[in-house]
């Protein structure tokens, strides 16, 4: 695909593989690159793996005002409309998780299956807003975005993967994609997503809906996920205990494995 348009912003996407669609949706101030483990796999089981840039991340335009998961699943249904694709798996974590649960409920003939990593049901919590807005301060800063993300590795990927050969180049690649990142763009968006709030809709999901945690997540901790699978009419619940936030990353065959025996 490479690009599309949305409303006047030009967003990217790729695609690999052929199949039944299934969408890899990341998380704030990364990329769609964040699932280079995945992409391998995946499209070799016979999927056809769709994966974008949020708006203002990436290769994808920059956006001007706050710009919250709502919006994102706007895109993404723009996006599903162009490649005209009806029905999806869906993939997503941490603000990708959002914004799975926004289409799911939004559109719940779209979605086929469904897996919500590391993510949450709410952040329109004062707590949350002081957290976000401390990140997008730090975003609207001279290398804002690299800065947040050598203060943030440590708690992003479990100790035991930092020291690896693929712990070192992963954190070579993200920090250049750091250094180039568009900090107001990510301001925009940390400040959008402050009004995100489905916790009283998560007993309406209508499709079978994995949620994994990892062990060592101190942003979204297991009980979190717990929580949601036991709302959920079909939900199912994984943990990999010895992974931090981004799971698809640091513990990358364990979350493979659990994807694909799920879909």
């Amino acid at each position: 695909m490479g690009t599309y348009m949305a409303g006047s912003r030009r967003n990217y996407a790729i695609e690999f593989g052929e199949g039944r669609p299934l969408l890899l949706l990341h998380g704030i101030s990364n990329t769609g690159r964040a699932w280079a483990p995945q992409v391998p796999a995946l499209a070799g089981a016979g999927y056809r793996v769709i994966v974008p840039d949020h708006a203002g991340h990436g290769a994808s335009a920059p956006v001007t005002t706050p710009f919250g998961v709502s919006e994102l699943a706007d895109d993404i249904e723009i996006m599903l409309a162009a490649m005209d694709i009806a029905n999806c798996d869906i993939v997503g974590l941490s603000l990708g998780g959002m914004v799975a649960l926004e289409l799911a409920l939004r559109r719940p003939e779209r979605v086929g299956r469904m897996i919500v990593a590391n993510s949450f049901d709410c952040t329109a919590t004062p707590t949350f807003a002081g957290l976000a807005e401390s990140w997008a301060r730090t975003f609207e800063q001279p290398q804002g975005p690299l800065r947040r993300f050598e203060a943030n590795w440590p708690s992003l990927v479990s100790p035991a993967f930092q020291t690896t050969a693929e712990g070192l180049r992963t954190y070579q690649v993200w920090h250049a994609l750091a250094a180039v990142a568009d900090g107001p763009s990510l301001a925009n968006v940390s400040r959008g997503i402050t009004t995100f709030d489905v916790s009283q809709r998560i007993a309406e999901l209508a499709m079978p809906t994995l949620f994994i945690a990892g062990g060592l997540d101190g942003m979204s901790p297991p009980d979190l996920g717990r929580a949601l699978a036991e709302r959920a009419p079909q939900g199912e619940f994984s943990l990999i205990g010895e992974a931090a936030h981004i799971s698809n990353v640091d513990t990358a065959d364990a979350f493979t494995r659990r994807v694909l025996e799920f879909l």
